[in-house]
């Protein structure tokens, strides 16, 4: 299972550092300038064949567009931002002579409640209880959030990894990609630098002499890849992330996915090569 999860762009609360979670800003325009030009730097995962989520919140829903543009998406309000109550839309300065926000923030503020908001315990077990039905349904997703979701998401993957939870804050535009299987939990940033595949010889290869070519149909014929003629991931049945079905024979149908054939999807083929490996060693236990 993969998951990529990227933080929203600038808001104006967060270029004036206000508190704020339910308060449903857009981005600002330097912010979405800000998402273009990384956007045109590459290093943002392909969407085929992934579930894309945003919290609905209208900062979410438009990083995903200003991204990714039209893609189809399910809104998922559990994983929206941290609700600040009163304190919502301040900042240290407008709240710092507060009794009620001394005490928050100088307390067990995970425990403690923002008057008519949440805690961050609170918080933390909404945004879990999403994650976990995602983790549940074992889905290759984008999830297109905020700082303080993919912060308890990130602390509950790597416990005890970092200080704090809010070590694990990506900045606007940013956030990171993890793959869980049931051995081991991994990670890695986003927006990637250029993968060491992309431009290599062994990333892509055509034979447009096979009487088959193009085996799928696409209008991006200069980017069809024969390089996984037959899939690598085929064998993990459900576990493969793509867009295939079942027969009514109980047969796997995958003529309706073109993602190996991609050229930008090479890193996301070999990226389950682990969960191959784990399928082989579990057959050789049982050979054994």
């Amino acid at each position: 299972m993969i998951v990529h999860m990227l933080r929203h762009g600038d808001t104006e609360a967060t270029e004036r550092r206000l508190y704020y979670g339910s308060t449903d800003l857009p981005v600002t325009e330097a912010g979405a300038e800000h998402l273009r030009e990384m956007r045109s730097k590459g290093g943002y995962p392909a969407v085929g064949g992934l579930k894309v989520y945003t919290s609905g919140m209208l900062r979410t829903e438009q990083t995903l567009e200003l991204l990714y543009g039209d893609v189809p998406h399910e809104a998922l309000t559990e994983l929206r931002e941290m609700e600040f109550g009163e304190f919502e839309m301040h900042s240290y300065e407008e709240l710092c002579r507060r009794e009620d926000y001394i005490e928050w923030i100088s307390g067990d503020n995970m425990a403690n409640r923002c008057p008519g908001g949440e805690s961050g315990n609170d918080f933390a077990a909404r945004v879990l209880r999403e994650f976990k039905n995602i983790e549940a349904r074992g889905e290759d997703c984008l999830l297109v959030v905020h700082g303080g979701v993919i912060s308890c998401i990130m602390e509950y993957l790597f416990p005890g990894e970092r200080a704090g939870r809010y070590d694990w804050q990506p900045k606007p535009g940013c956030g990171y990609t993890v793959t869980i299987t049931p051995r081991r939990v991994c990670r890695s940033e986003l927006p990637d630098e250029k993968p060491a595949w992309m431009d290599k010889g062994y990333s892509f290869f055509q034979n447009r002499a096979c009487e088959y070519f193009p085996c799928h149909k696409t209008a991006r014929t200069d980017d069809f890849s024969c390089m996984f003629c037959y899939c690598p991931l085929f064998a993990l049945g459900e576990e493969c992330g793509g867009n295939f079905r079942y027969t009514k024979n109980g047969d796997k149908d995958c003529s309706g996915c073109i993602i190996p054939h991609m050229r930008e999807n090479f890193g996301r083929i070999i990226g389950k090569y682990p969960l191959i490996r784990q399928l082989a060693a579990k057959k050789n236990c049982k050979d054994r």
